[in-house]
């Protein structure tokens, strides 16, 4: 860590803002590597190692088992083959998980006004790779996670420092009441983590990530899974159930409704793309009805007609059958 990020921490016993003080004992031509933070409000000691700055006091059942099983997730990479040059590479692999994360992130970088310089939450880090695209974009970063071993946590960012020549803070706590200041930060990024909610944490998570941000300031909510009527979805997280993620799933409108409970403003941008796109000449088609469907086709109706068939095929396939994952852009009103 740096000194620069003690004004943005909040202690996570009294809730002071900006309250600790480092004592450093040991660092590098980046960063402090070994040190002891001080709350001068309540006298609260956490420890900072290998740069990481452990605020995880005291975690419930819950995220222990998580962490633990990251851990053991870890291994599992490692005798795959996992190292430093796959982390590196990231999201950049043929792997249809990584593909994902990758599209993702290019229409997020579309979408979303980043600016060189504006500090940014990398909620529920894992191994980094979002982080690093950021601190490559002249973000200021923070990366929240609730392990830091190397391949499945915080460790990963010296992979990047050093693989990349960048850096970025890294920080050990939890989501759902993250020990950062408030309004410290112009952008929040969530990327498949906020399902490791359960319903109540959903909700809190969405709150504080509302506190976090600066009047004007924007979560993106990327991949998260999503429950259908069609598709239940009853066995969710099952394959990986021996690693106790604490996974959830939910539908659309319970992602939504907690955003704007929060007080965000929500956009949904694949329901944008869907009525911006070209129009479909082929969506009324000619026949026996020739001069009417070809008006209906070719004439200024055909457009209202074709949004109304682009929308109930959003709705169908986001709400109803079930066949994507959920793109929430959310704005903190000024």
């Amino acid at each position: 860590m740096r000194e620069s990020l003690l004004p943005v921490l909040r202690c996570p016993r009294c809730l002071g803002e900006g309250t600790f003080r480092l004592d450093a004992r040991e660092r590098d031509a980046r960063e402090v590597r070994e040190g002891t933070l001080a709350c001068s409000s309540c006298d609260l000691e956490r420890p900072v190692r290998r740069g990481i700055v452990d605020l995880l006091t005291d975690p419930p059942g819950f995220v222990e088992r998580e962490a633990d099983g990251l851990e053991r997730f870890a291994e599992v990479m490692r005798a795959d083959g996992w190292d430093a040059e796959k982390i590196l590479a990231l999201p950049d692999v043929d792997l249809g998980y990584w593909n994902a994360q990758a599209n993702a992130m290019e229409r997020m970088l579309a979408d979303v006004p980043l600016h060189p310089g504006q500090r940014i939450l990398d909620v529920g880090s894992n191994t980094c790779w979002a982080s690093s695209r950021f601190a490559r974009e002249g973000l200021d970063v923070v990366a929240l996670d609730i392990a830091d071993n190397d391949l499945q946590g915080l460790g990963a960012g010296d992979i990047h420092f050093e693989g990349r020549g960048i850096f970025f803070e890294r920080l050990l706590s939890v989501m759902y009441a993250p020990a950062l200041a408030s309004g410290s930060f112009d952008h929040v990024f969530c990327c498949e983590v906020l399902h490791h909610n359960d319903r109540a944490n959903l909700d809190v998570t969405l709150r504080e990530m509302f506190r976090l941000l600066k009047p004007g300031g924007r979560l993106t909510v990327v991949n998260e899974p999503m429950r259908f009527p069609l598709r239940p979805k009853l066995d969710h997280a099952e394959e990986v159930a021996q690693f106790e993620g604490n996974e959830h799933v939910y539908v659309m409108h319970q992602y939504i409704r907690a955003a704007r409970a929060a007080g965000f403003t929500v956009r949904l941008p694949k329901l944008r793309d869907a009525l911006d796109a070209p129009f479909d000449r082929s969506f009324v088609p000619p026949g026996r009805l020739g001069p009417l469907k070809k008006a209906l086709r070719d004439g200024p109706g055909g457009s209202v007609l074709l949004k109304a068939k682009r929308a109930a095929r959003f709705w169908w396939i986001n709400a109803i059958r079930g066949d994507a994952n959920l793109t929430l852009y959310c704005v903190k009103p000024r």
